[in-house]
């Protein structure tokens, strides 16, 4: 075909697809409508404007009333986008209030869990709207309190605790005292579903352990985890329905569910998360309720819009897009599946084909916007998906149940507060499938596969969507060209796995530097699964991750210092190994973060300093840091009165474990974060070693004379995206002529005997 003719083909496509959308807007007004609005109340959101974008506004509302005669739609729609685009800018402006700081006062109406900073972010409704306060408080909900905040990108930051006006009401009392029943009639049941289910039904997560939110979110189940739109959706679907069978109107049914998702909502909190799940509900409870008559279309760009027009912070927040996406794939593909397979699967019942595809094509939707916040894909998450979601519902409809009649109990009404353990009992056992299900999913091979980090990762798993997507239709449509799309896509997404894969370690390493982010986590190969690991940095999974890689499934627990960043993240060593010592500094052997890990592991503890030799079977590990203090074993407990910059970093810092270890002819330093003064004095007695891991990820605070000292033949940086400036220039430079690698490009390090060494990821030393 000649260029001429190519052009013309490639033309006459794209007027074709310029006629489909001209006919779907004439056929479906409304619905079209809506959508661009919807897309571009989206965009302004984003784009986040000030006051000055209401001189926009009349000009576009002047236009729109100009096309009513000719073009009605259009006019429409600019009338409608210019009211809409006037709320949201008023409430995205009142929301982020002026740049100095300033004093507000509100009602506090809902709060996340605080997060590993123990900042919470408050939802607090003021005279101007609803606005998001980061605090490092978190005051009882519906309590009025006042703040002095500032702006921070498209919330509100406080530095200060909220101070409390007034205690909350007789209403908000009575939902704080709901919530704890549920949670208390649900950990009664003394198994890990009944952590689970005050989550699932009110979105009380505290009760979860590190362990659970790690095993739900590798298999993509973090949406049961807490409330979502699932769940108000069963909610008031399920309220709408029986007013149905009490023979109630459409509109009847509509409204009863609807006022029954307001009131679910309430007890679970007015934050963003809550609010978005509500507006997703609401949109499949009028699909469903209203029947005929209703485009999903209109439904679901209706909702988008009024969301993003009251509360616009949403546009910014990845569980929008999340709700967006699959409550959209959920309403327009899984109809058109469930009758092409109904009819080519007659024998299956429509219930155990819904409870398959649903998930799967929620999972396959979200699945670009996924791997957008984690680089991972999951082997098993459709399958986790498919075998929890039968206990979703009678879990959530059971807690319902609890909290209905533990709700009418704190009333007063007789028996009830009994009455309420019966249902929460029971969905606490349907609530311990799922977390059952998501942890041998977690531990199975396979559930957390490397993929690329966005933009290229997000782009590849639309591509491969796209075209799973095509080929699936042409598999419907009974083309010829559907098997082999369906197979290249597979072919391509494990060509993607392969490369993009973490290399595992050698068998006979001895020493690996884990890649735990920003902090440390060190562990010694001590054989036949037996070894030693020195702190564990912030987070359990990386940890429990690297030890995997290790094998190992025995060993003692050094913590160096209790920096969040070398210690907070010692549960995820715990899972599903065996932990016998605790090793720390004489000097802080007797505090309140040493009984902590004592009470959670169960491990001896062993206090030690500097001139000890460490027990560990076919290694020599020398202790040569710190030197006993005077006031020894008091850990922060005694610091309690001292200055903030005494009892800080500096204090502990200065008190790091540093250990010298020989193992197998290869000889290593693990300095923790002892600083410039501690470096130079270890310098002056210092033998050489044939590995350096850097002191304090870095930093410049640091003596050139230990390095020097050290002499190593390798240097090795323990280092994650931080704002600190880790690794100085300083500190690469202090080790010299020697290869110099960092966790943050090379993944995790694995050493071997002779300074030998192997990376995660692909990776070059910097020469220094």
């Amino acid at each position: 075909m000649s260029s001429s003719g190519r052009a013309e083909g490639a033309k006459e496509r794209l007027q074709a697809a310029f006629g489909w959308v001209r006919g779907a807007a004439q056929v479906w007004p409304g619905s079209f409508r809506l959508l661009i609005c919807a897309l571009s109340l989206w965009i302004t959101a984003l784009a986040a404007p000030g006051l000055w974008a209401l001189f926009a506004v009349p000009p576009l509302a002047c236009l729109g009333f100009l096309c009513l005669r000719k073009h009605h739609h259009l006019g429409v729609l600019l009338i409608v986008f210019a009211c809409l685009f006037t709320v949201q800018t008023t409430m995205l402006v009142s929301a982020q209030g002026r740049d100095e700081a300033i004093e507000m006062e509100g009602i506090a109406v809902g709060h996340s869990q605080p997060g590993d900073s123990g900042w919470s972010r408050l939802t607090v409704l003021t005279s101007t709207g609803i606005t998001e306060v980061l605090s490092p408080s978190a005051p009882p909900d519906g309590a009025h309190v006042s703040l002095r905040t500032e702006a921070l990108d498209d919330i509100r930051i406080s530095n200060e605790d909220a101070h409390i006006i007034g205690a909350p009401n007789g209403l908000w009392q009575w939902r704080a005292d709901l919530r704890l029943q549920l949670r208390h009639d649900s950990l009664a049941s003394g198994h890990s579903g009944g952590a689970l289910l005050p989550g699932l039904v009110v979105g009380d997560t505290e009760p979860q352990d590190a362990r659970m939110e790690d095993d739900m979110r590798v298999v993509s189940l973090t949406h049961i985890s807490a409330v979502s739109g699932s769940n108000v959706t069963i909610v008031s679907l399920g309220a709408g329905l029986l007013a149905g069978l009490c023979r109630a109107g459409p509109r009847t049914r509509v409204g009863v569910g609807v006022l029954t998702c307001v009131g679910y909502v309430f007890v679970v909190g007015f934050e963003p998360s809550a609010i978005r799940a509500a507006g997703m509900a609401i949109a499949v409870a009028l699909v469903f309720l209203r029947g005929g008559g209703i485009s999903p279309v209109a439904v679901m760009s209706s909702t988008v819009c009024i969301l993003l027009s009251l509360v616009p912070v949403l546009a910014t927040s990845v569980g929008f897009v999340l709700s967006v996406v699959s409550t959209a794939a959920i309403l327009f593909v899984v109809p058109i599946l469930l009758r092409r397979l109904s009819l080519h699967l007659s024998m299956v019942p429509t219930i155990v084909i819904s409870a398959l595809i649903v998930p799967l094509v929620a999972q396959l939707a979200c699945t670009p916007v996924l791997v957008a916040i984690d680089p991972r894909i999951g082997l098993w998450s459709v399958a986790a998906n498919a075998l929890a979601a039968p206990a979703v519902l009678p879990a959530t409809v059971l807690g319902f149940v609890s909290l209905v009649c533990g709700g009418l109990g704190l009333l007063g009404i007789p028996g009830l507060l009994w009455c309420a353990q019966v249902p929460a009992w029971l969905g606490s056992l349907c609530a311990w499938w799922i977390v059952a299900v998501a942890r041998v999913c977690a531990g199975l091979p396979g559930a957390a596969l490397d993929w690329p980090k966005p933009p290229v990762g997000t782009l590849a798993a639309l591509g491969l969507l796209i075209l799973l997507a095509a080929g699936l239709w042409m598999l419907v449509r009974r083309r010829v060209w559907g098997i082999p799309t369906v197979v290249v896509c597979i072919c391509l997404t494990a060509l993607i796995i392969v490369v993009g894969r973490t290399k595992p370690p050698a068998d006979d390493w001895l020493v690996m530097i884990c890649d735990v982010g920003q902090g440390s986590a060190t562990l010694i190969n001590l054989g036949e699964g037996a070894g030693l690991v020195v702190d564990t940095g912030k987070d359990p999974k990386p940890v429990d991750v690297c030890l995997d890689e290790g094998g190992i499934e025995d060993f003692d627990l050094v913590i160096s210092h209790f920096d969040a960043d070398h210690s907070a993240g010692y549960a995820g060593t715990t899972w599903s190994r065996t932990l016998h010592r605790l090793w720390v500094s004489s000097n802080v052997s007797g505090g309140a973060d040493v009984r902590g890990v004592v009470a959670d592991t169960g491990a001896e503890v062993v206090p030690t300093t500097r001139g000890r030799s460490l027990d560990a079977p076919g290694a020599q590990i020398e202790v040569l840091w710190p030197p006993a203090r005077e006031t020894a074993g008091t850990g922060r407990d005694e610091e309690a009165d001292v200055g903030e910059e005494t009892v800080g970093t500096k204090m502990r810092n200065e008190d790091s474990l540093v250990l010298r270890v020989e193992l197998e002819g290869l000889s290593f330093l693990v300095p923790g974060d002892i600083g410039e003064d501690e470096q130079f004095v270890l310098a002056q007695s210092l033998e050489p070693v044939d590995l350096l891991i850097a002191p304090h990820h870095g930093s410049s605070d640091l003596a050139e004379d230990f390095f020097t000292a050290a002499g190593a033949r390798l240097g090795v940086i323990s280092v994650g995206e931080n704002s600190y400036g880790h690794p100085t220039p300083r500190a690469q430079r202090a080790f010299g002529p020697v290869p110099v690698l960092r966790t943050d490009r090379c993944g995790t390090v694995a050493v071997y005997a002779h300074a030998k060494y192997s990376t995660a990821r692909d990776c070059h030393g910097d020469e220094q």
